[in-house]
């Protein structure tokens, strides 16, 4: 539950075409978002983009390459991590041991059918193993953080589910029981992300929202690629 619910908030369900490596062009780099100091470019926001297109929809979306929609939802979730690492840290919560990293990278590469698929994947977003590591390294601890402060307070108490069933008769009680649950954690989820967020300094330099012109040149190929 945890992350789907997780990526539903801060994903906010964009969609966005995407179109075929070869029209990419090359763009200057840009300061996109500053939190707490730590600024977010937009060449590292597209290369996070399409790692999370990857870990959610295989390597057929590694040359996925994302417009400003997808780029604006994704920038929303970038930034509510980085709020939500600059608590865990301040907490010294949830380091990895790099056996955890190894093998979240682990599973990573073995979206890819080839070590060469992989190397071409890593060169378009011009990173390297350990960077995309970092990034995946950065998921977990917010997982775990959200886990931990969440998942305990989520649950439905008895009285809870026996009020709503009396709202709702005939309705199937463990569904139900999922249904309030995952209501409840967006309310938890978006209580902590208002309070962390207000600790925070965060200026959103460009929400990629203006306009819909995608970042990528040469015409749509029709294919849809997305972040949930």
């Amino acid at each position: 539950m945890r992350a789907g619910v997780l990526a539903s908030i801060l994903c906010a369900a964009a969609v966005a075409r995407a179109q075929p490596a070869a029209g990419e062009r090359k763009l200057v780099d840009e300061v996109v978002a500053v939190v707490d100091a730590h600024s977010i470019t937009l060449s590292e926001l597209s290369a996070e983009t399409r790692i999370h297109l990857v870990e959610q929809q295989g390597a057929r979306v590694a040359d996925a390459i994302p417009d400003r929609a997808l780029l604006a939802a994704s920038l929303r979730r970038l930034v509510e991590e980085r709020v939500i690492l600059a608590e865990v840290d301040r907490l010294r919560l949830f380091d990895l041991d790099r056996a955890e990293v190894d093998g979240a990278l682990a599973r990573f590469r073995a979206r890819f059918a080839t070590v060469e698929a992989y190397d071409r994947f890593l060169e378009k977003i011009e990173m390297s193993s350990d960077e995309v590591a970092s990034a995946l390294a950065r998921d977990l601890r917010v997982a775990r953080y959200l886990d931990n402060r969440l998942k305990l307070a989520a649950q439905v108490r008895d009285g809870e589910l026996d009020e709503a069933m009396r709202a709702f008769p005939g309705a199937d009680r463990a569904s139900l029981r999922q249904k309030l649950a995952r209501e409840k954690y967006e309310r938890l989820l978006e209580a902590l992300l208002g309070d962390l967020r207000r600790k925070a300094d965060v200026r959103i330099l460009d929400p990629l929202e203006d306009d819909g012109r995608s970042l990528a040149a040469g015409p749509s190929d029709g294919g849809r690629a997305e972040v949930r």
